[in-house]
C-alpha cells in the first residue's frame, strides 16, 4: 500500500502482461454501492481514459476484484504531491509557473474532451523527478459529490463533505479549501471551477499560505463566498505584476470575469513564463567592484614613488607580450577554416565476422547521436550518409553535395566484448587531417566512448559547448553488451521501414530491455517501433499504442534528455483517438530538438502539425531545416508540397508533388494530385488521374480516392452519385489516422451541392479531428456556397482564434 485517503486505498502492482508498475486505488464502498450509479462512473472512466497527456495520470481501467471490489487500474507515478515539495519551502515564481503551465495544458486537454476535474489541489498534483507534472484522479470526484439516497436513487450532494464532516479540521480544510464558490454552493460546475482551484494552488505554493483560511470549513467557505485574498506581493516581494494579474482573474467570484477556458489561463502563463526566459537572459552579470577608500590617498609621482613606475613598466612589457600571443595565435586559427557542420560516413567494417555488419551501421548511428546533441554542429542524419556506404566517391564531392565544412571518417572492428574504433577529420578544402584518434574500449562504456568522440571533435574545431551540454558529456553509464547488440540489430531493420521488418525490430528491442532494464535507449526504440507498427501497418491492433506509452514513459523515467522518446511521444499523441493535441506535440517535438537539433524527424513531424494548423511558413521553415540535415528525406519534401498546396499555390505545388516517388505514400499523394487538379478547374484531368491512381492502388486507404470521387461527382451535378460517394468513404475511413481529409473532402462535397448542414457537420468533424486549418478554409472556393450562412460565419471566427493561438506557440 503507498496510499490512503477519503477516495479509497492506493497499492502499487506489477502488470504482468505489459511488465510495468501500476497503481491501483480500491474505492471505499459508500461510493460503489449504488450499481446504475456504479455504472455510469464506469462509463465516465473509459471516457477519463482516452485522455492521453503527458501531465494527466493515465486510468488503464476499472475491473472488479473476486470479492466485489471496484478497482481503477491507472499509471504509478513516482514523485511528491505538490503539498510535500511545498513543505520544505515555497516555491520560487520561474518553478511556480512552469508547474502551474503544466496543470493548465492537462485541464485544457481534459475540457476539450468534456471532462471537468472538480477536485484540483495540491495533493492531486505530482511532481515527478524528471520535472514533469502529473494531475491525479481526473474524474473520480464526481464520483465523490454522489451518495445513494433514501429511495435508492443517487443524488448529487448539496454540500459534497458529509465524510469529512467527522474527521480531522485539517482534513476539512484541506478538501473545502480549492473549491469555487458555485462548487461550495452546490451549484452546476463547468471548466471555470478548475480554473478557480489552479489559482488556488498557485497561490498556496508561491506563499505556503491558503488564500481563504479558516479554522473550520464553514470559515473556509465563508471566505471564498465573501473575502478577498491578500495580495501576493504581501509574501512573495519580487512576484510579477502580470502572475498577480492571473491569480486574481482565476480566483474571481465573477464567473465571467474569471477565465473562460483553460486555453486563455495557459496562453497568459506561457507569455509571462517567455517574459520570465526573457528577463533572465537580459539582466546584466553582477560583478563585485571594490570602491575605493577616500580615507587612502596615492601617489603616482616619480619622485615620492619610483617602485610605482617600475611596476608600470613591467606590466606593459607583459601587456605587450599578451598581445604578440594572441595576434600569433589568431593567425595560426585562420589557417584552419570554420567547422559548424559535419558529416559521419558510414565506418568500415574491419571485424572478422562479415555477418555483423549491422554493427558497424549501428556504431556509425551512435557517433551520428553524440555529436548532433551540440546545438551549435549542424549534423548530417543517417539517412542522409548511408548512401555512401561502400562508395568509391572522394571525399571532397562528399561534402559539396551535403554542403557540409567537414568530414568524419573511419573503421570499426569487433572481437568478442572488446571494440576498436578508429576515426579522423578532415575539413573541407584540405587533404590533411584536423584530428584522428584511436579508442579500444570494453562494449560496456560505448556511451563512454560516445561522449569522449564528441569532447574531442568539438575541441578539435573549436565549438564551445554549453553548461548543459557539458554535463550531459560527462554522465554515462555501462551497459550490457547484449542488450546494446540487440538495439543495433534492431535499428538496422527498424530502419528499412517493412512490416517484416518492423516485427523483427520490435522483437530485438523487447530482447534489448529485458537484458538491460535500465537502458533508455532501448525503450525509446520500442516505442518508436511500436509506434510505426500502429501507425503504418496495423493500425486497428490497439495493444501497440498501449506498449508505445509504456515504452516512452519508462524511458522518460530513467532519461528525461532522450530526444527519441519525446519523438515517439509526440507522434504517439497527435492521434484521432487522443484528439490531436496540437500544443502538446508542438511541446514534445521541441523538446527533443532542444536535446537534439539535428534529429530531422523531429523537425518533419513538427512540420505535419505546422501545416494542419495553418501554420505554413513555420512548416516550410522546418522542412528547410530537416532537408539541411537529411537531403534525402522525402515525407519532408511532401510537407513542402502540402504547404505550398494549402495556401492556395496549386501550380508549384502540383509541379512539386509530381517529382516524388509515389511509393512513400501511394494513398496521400495521390489524392493530393487529384485535389489540386481539381483547384486548378482540370476536373477531367482529375477524373482520368484518380481512375490511373485506383487501378495501380486498388486499396483506397482511408477512404481518400472514394471521397475525391464525391467531389467531383457533387461538381458535375451527379448528387445520387456523390451520396453514394460520400456513405463508402465513410466505411473505408474508419479508424484512418488522417480522416479529416476524407472529412474535409465530404464536407467540399456537400457544400458544392448546397446541402449546408451537413457540410457543416463535416467541416466540424475535419477540424476537430486533426485539421483546423483556418487559412486554407477561409479561401476555400469549394465552400463558397457557406459564405453567407451564419454557421460557418461564427465557425470561421472560431477557427480564426485558434489559428492565433497556435501562432503563439511559435
Amino acid at each position: 500500500r503507498v496510499g490512503l485517503g477519503g477516495m479509497g486505498e492506493v497499492y502499487l502492482a506489477e502488470d504482468t502482461r505489459l511488465h510495468r508498475n501500476v497503481a491501483l486505488k480500491f474505492l471505499p464502498a459508500h461510493l460503489t454501492q449504488n450499481e446504475k450509479y456504479l455504472l455510469r462512473f464506469k462509463q465516465e472512466a473509459r471516457t477519463v481514459a482516452a485522455l492521453s497527456h503527458p501531465n494527466a495520470c493515465m486510468i488503464h481501467e476499472v475491473v472488479e476484484t473476486d470479492d466485489g471490489q471496484t478497482c481503477i487500474v491507472m499509471e504509478y507515478v513516482e514523485g511528491t504531491t505538490l503539498r510535500e515539495r511545498i513543505q520544505r519551502q515555497p516555491m520560487k515564481v520561474e518553478e511556480a509557473v512552469d508547474v502551474a503551465i503544466q496543470v493548465a495544458s492537462a485541464l485544457s486537454a481534459a475540457h476539450e474532451a468534456g471532462i471537468i476535474h472538480r477536485d484540483i489541489k495540491l495533493d492531486n498534483i505530482m511532481l515527478r523527478r524528471d520535472g514533469y507534472v502529473k494531475v491525479l484522479d481526473f474524474g473520480l470526484a464526481k464520483l465523490a459529490e454522489r451518495r445513494r439516497g433514501r429511495n435508492g436513487d443517487d443524488q448529487t450532494l448539496r454540500f459534497p463533505l458529509p465524510e469529512s464532516v467527522h474527521t480531522t479540521p485539517g482534513i476539512i480544510i484541506g478538501t473545502v479549501a480549492y473549491m469555487s464558490p458555485e462548487q461550495a454552493r452546490g451549484l452546476p460546475v463547468d471548466a471555470r471551477t478548475d480554473i478557480w482551484s489552479l489559482g488556488v494552488v498557485i497561490y498556496e505554493v508561491l506563499t505556503g499560505k491558503q488564500p481563504f483560511p479558516g479554522e473550520t470549513a464553514t470559515d473556509v467557505i465563508i471566505s471564498i463566498a465573501e473575502r478577498e485574498p491578500l495580495p501576493l506581493s504581501n509574501s512573495v516581494p519580487d512576484v510579477p505584476v502580470d502572475l498577480e494579474k492571473i491569480v486574481r482573474k482565476t480566483l474571481s467570484k465573477d464567473l465571467a470575469s474569471r477565465y473562460q477556458s483553460a486555453n486563455e489561463l495557459l496562453t497568459d502563463l506561457k507569455r509571462l513564463n517567455r517574459e520570465l526566459e526573457l528577463r533572465s537572459e537580459t539582466l546584466p552579470h553582477r560583478q563585485a567592484v571594490q570602491k575605493p577608500d577616500p580615507s587612502r590617498k596615492a601617489s603616482i609621482g616619480f619622485k615620492t614613488n619610483p617602485l610605482i613606475v617600475i611596476g608600470l613598466v613591467v606590466v606593459t612589457i607583459l601587456a605587450g607580450l599578451v598581445v604578440w600571443r594572441l595576434l600569433r595565435s589568431r593567425t595560426t586559427q585562420s589557417i584552419h577554416p570554420t567547422i559548424n557542420s559535419l558529416a559521419v560516413l558510414p565506418l568500415v567494417d574491419m571485424s572478422p565476422d562479415k555477418s555483423q555488419d549491422y554493427f558497424a551501421d549501428g556504431m556509425t548511428e551512435t557517433v551520428i547521436a553524440g555529436l548532433a546533441k551540440v546545438g551549435a554542429l549542424r549534423v548530417m542524419s543517417r539517412g542522409s550518409v548511408m548512401q555512401y556506404k561502400g562508395s568509391q566517391k572522394p571525399v571532397p564531392e562528399i561534402m559539396h553535395d551535403l554542403n557540409v565544412d567537414g568530414i568524419v571518417q573511419g573503421s570499426v572492428q569487433r572481437s568478442g566484448d572488446r571494440l576498436q574504433v578508429n576515426l579522423q577529420l578532415t575539413p573541407a578544402g584540405s587533404h590533411q587531417q584536423l584530428w584522428s584518434a584511436s579508442y579500444d574500449r570494453d562494449l560496456r562504456e560505448i556511451l563512454v566512448l560516445q561522449n569522449e568522440v564528441t569532447q574531442a571533435v568539438t575541441k578539435a574545431i573549436s565549438i564551445s559547448l554549453t553548461p548543459g551540454e557539458q554535463t550531459r558529456l560527462t554522465q554515462a553509464r555501462q551497459m550490457s553488451p547484449a542488450a546494446y547488440d540487440y538495439v543495433l540489430r534492431g535499428r538496422f531493420y527498424f530502419n528499412r521501414q517493412t512490416k517484416a521488418d518492423n516485427e523483427t525490430a520490435i522483437h530485438m528491442f523487447e530482447q534489448a530491455v529485458a537484458a538491460d532494464p535500465n537502458f533508455a535507449g532501448a525503450y525509446a526504440d520500442l516505442a518508436q517501433a511500436c509506434v510505426w507498427r500502429l501507425f503504418l501497418f496495423t493500425p486497428n491492433e490497439k495493444q501497440w499504442e498501449e506498449k508505445a506509452y509504456v515504452a516512452v514513459e519508462k524511458a522518460l523515467a530513467l532519461d528525461p534528455e532522450s530526444a527519441e522518446a519525446h519523438l515517439a511521444r509526440g507522434r504517439l499523441l497527435w492521434t484521432p483517438q487522443n484528439h490531436f493535441p496540437h500544443e502538446t506535440v508542438i511541446k514534445e517535438y521541441r523538446r527533443a530538438l532542444g536535446i537534439n537539433p539535428s534529429l530531422d524527424e523531429a523537425r518533419n513531424q513538427l512540420a505535419v502539425v505546422y501545416v494542419h494548423v495553418g501554420l505554413f511558413d513555420e512548416a516550410i521553415q522546418e522542412a528547410d531545416q530537416a532537408l539541411a540535415i537529411n537531403p534525402s528525406n522525402i515525407l519532408v519534401r511532401f510537407r513542402i508540397c502540402e504547404a505550398l498546396l494549402f495556401q492556395h499555390k496549386y501550380e508549384q505545388g502540383l509541379a512539386a508533388l509530381r517529382e516524388l516517388p509515389l511509393e512513400i505514400n501511394a494513398a496521400i499523394i495521390g489524392h493530393h494530385i487529384v485535389w489540386t487538379l481539381f483547384k486548378l478547374g482540370r476536373n477531367d484531368e482529375a477524373a482520368s488521374t484518380l481512375a490511373e491512381f485506383e487501378k495501380k492502388y486498388s486499396q483506397d486507404t482511408g477512404g481518400l480516392f472514394t471521397s475525391m470521387h464525391a467531389v467531383l461527382a457533387a461538381s458535375a451535378g451527379e448528387e445520387q452519385k456523390a451520396e453514394e460517394m460520400i456513405k463508402l468513404a465513410q466505411e473505408r475511413g474508419k479508424g484512418f489516422g488522417h480522416f479529416h481529409h476524407t472529412a474535409y473532402d465530404i464536407a467540399c462535397a456537400y457544400a458544392i451541392m448546397k446541402k449546408n448542414d451537413e457540410a457543416m457537420k463535416w467541416l466540424e468533424i475535419s477540424a476537430d479531428e486533426g485539421f483546423p486549418c483556418y487559412p486554407m478554409y477561409e479561401r476555400d472556393s469549394s465552400l463558397d456556397n457557406l459564405r453567407t450562412d451564419a454557421r460557418f460565419i461564427s465557425w470561421l471566427a472560431k477557427l480564426k482564434d485558434r489559428w492565433n493561438y497556435y501562432r503563439t506557440l511559435v
